[in-house]
């Protein structure tokens, strides 16, 4: 996951939990987006954009679609995590346009356990950042 601030659309930090288990993927999906979500509030992060490629999982939290049953427990955690926040935005982005979230979301993956990454963390994940934004930089 990747969290940009609302006002200044700057990364605020990246991270991810490699050891999540669920029965499809967009479950998969909306349990890494409450961990993140936890993640801002215990961060402090308050202004949040939650992008994702999960058209379908976006379209259950702006409450656009009919969560299923097998979700709503993990939809309804988001919601009390969202009432905690001054601001959180849901955004379909397609993983073309956002290549630096799926990295992350890969890296975690093959490490396990937890990972946070301040600002630009690390090398990878910066070329990756400037990528997304079609900038071509090498660090």
């Amino acid at each position: 996951m990747l969290f940009k601030g609302c006002q200044i659309s700057l990364l605020l930090c990246a991270g991810g939990q490699g050891d999540l288990h669920g029965s499809s993927a967009l479950m998969l999906e909306l349990l890494a987006i409450r961990h993140a979500l936890s993640e801002c509030a215990n961060f402090h992060l308050t202004d949040i954009i939650v992008e994702s490629d999960s058209q379908k999982g976006i379209l259950m939290l702006n409450g656009q679609a009919i969560v299923d049953c097998d979700l709503e427990g993990i939809v309804f955690d988001i919601r009390q995590l969202v009432a905690s926040l001054s601001r959180v935005s849901f955004v379909f982005a397609p993983r073309s346009c956002n290549q630096a979230a799926h990295s992350v979301a890969g890296f975690v993956s093959k490490q396990g356990g937890n990972h946070v990454w301040d600002h630009l963390g690390t090398d990878w994940l910066f070329n990756f950042l400037a990528s997304d934004v079609n900038l071509h930089i090498r660090y």
